[in-house]
């Protein structure tokens, strides 16, 4: 299978592949087993020859038989293994792609948000310095300290540490 298909399957196309293969495994499982039953009934003919001629023969084909069938298996085995562990690499592959492309995306997202809030807090403050601005009896009721908290965190303290933040992720 080429490697731009298996790059392109999910990871349910890959586990049903990986399941095929286990398929096919059972499957030459039980032909080996057939012929473990024939190579047994074979014997028991050879047990029934007369001749240790005519038994050396038929010794000679069923193992033979046998090797040709064993050779055939384990080449299998040999290739489903390397497809599947092919498979496996290819899928572990595309989860570091995907979890590496997900914390740059929230990396971003909370780069914005960091932005986002800073952009309201300006605002407010600019909003309430208009309302005082525009109120000048309201200006007097308020607390001088609440005013200055308010522009320390808005355009002080609060603006380092949001920068700080930013530059430790």
């Amino acid at each position: 299978m080429a490697d731009k298909e298996l790059r392109k399957m999910n990871r349910a196309e890959l586990i049903e592949i990986i399941y095929a293969l286990q398929q096919n495994e059972m499957m030459i499982r039980e032909e080996n087993g057939e012929l473990r039953r024939r190579l047994d009934e074979k014997q028991l003919k050879i047990n029934k020859a007369g001749s240790i001629a005519e038994a050396a023969l038929s010794l000679n084909r069923i193992f033979e038989d046998a090797q040709n069938a064993a050779d055939q298996y384990l080449f299998s085995l040999n290739c489903a293994e390397a497809q599947r562990e092919d498979i496996l690499n290819r899928a572990e592959e595309e989860a570091e792609r995907l979890v590496r492309e997900a914390r740059e995306e929230c990396k971003a997202m909370r780069k914005k948000a960091r932005r986002n809030i800073m952009h309201s807090r300006t605002a407010f403050y600019n909003e309430i310095k208009e309302v005082l601005k525009n109120h000048p009896e309201l200006e007097k009721l308020m607390n001088s300290e609440i005013i200055k908290d308010l522009e320390m965190k808005t355009h002080g303290k609060g603006k380092k540490n949001s920068e700080a933040g930013e530059n430790t992720e």
